[in-house]
């Protein structure tokens, strides 16, 4: 109890919580099929999380259209490991090659500087799976 009360006696009033968290969008993402495309928007501090089966050896081919340019990706394999971190493709898209057969997860988000000043974005990712 006395826990509790030292918690909630060093949170400012004033703080906003975080958004909750959304719930991945699961895609079916062929190997060798079409590009599939998401458009979406991230708020500040709230990821738009992307999931597909992908098996080790297959390439991802992304591509994120961000007219504000403030978003940037990260990935984590099957494992857990992270695969990116704050990265953000190029004119001519990022390619990268799967190591795990199993779940990726990938979130677009929002860099630091722009989440702290609550803005929104919205994007458009591509992606491609080629075996």
């Amino acid at each position: 109890m006395f826990t509790a009360v030292v918690l909630a006696v060093s949170t400012p009033a004033w703080a906003v919580p975080p958004p909750p968290a959304r719930e991945d969008l699961v895609l079916d993402l062929q190997g060798n099929g079409p590009e599939l495309v998401v458009r979406d928007t991230v708020r500040a501090y709230q990821a738009v999380p992307v999931s597909f089966h992908a098996q080790a050896g297959d390439l991802l081919l992304l591509s994120l259209i961000d007219s504000s340019q403030v978003l940037v990706l990260g990935m984590e394999a099957p494992s857990g490991w992270i695969w990116l971190t704050g990265a953000r493709p190029g004119p001519d898209g990022l390619e990268l090659q799967l190591g795990e057969t199993g779940w990726q997860r990938l979130r677009v988000l929002m860099s630091a500087d722009a989440a702290r000043s609550g803005r929104a974005a919205s994007f458009e990712l591509g992606l491609r799976l080629r075996r």
